[in-house]
């Protein structure tokens, strides 16, 4: 059987889903809310992950995305970097729920 790995965008969907629930936040009536949140995410963990780069990796991330860089490409790029890109994502995501999970959203 093939092997089936979750998809970036599908894991944030997701975690916001999941913290939406946890908070009490469910329905088509937060569909703009849940937009907002996976965008704002998605931004967030993106940071993590530059922030965590050298000074020579910015550098070449950045000629490389002038370049017009791939998904694929950048993926690839960030599994190469030499730095622990799973930490990085998963301190924002964290940062990010405890966050929302204490903001007056919802009350």
């Amino acid at each position: 059987m093939p092997e089936v790995k979750p998809t970036k965008d599908g894991l944030l969907t997701a975690y916001v889903n999941k913290m939406m629930k946890d908070k009490g936040l469910e329905g088509e009536m937060y569909d703009q809310l849940r937009r907002q949140l996976k965008e704002k995410l998605e931004e967030q963990v993106e940071e993590a992950m530059v922030r965590m780069l050298p000074d020579e990796k910015l550098v070449e991330l950045d000629t490389k995305l002038d370049a017009g860089m791939t998904d694929e490409e950048l993926e690839g790029f960030f599994e190469g970097a030499g730095v622990n890109m799973e930490a990085a994502a998963e301190q924002a995501m964290v940062a990010f729920r405890n966050a929302f999970m204490t903001s007056n959203i919802g009350a």
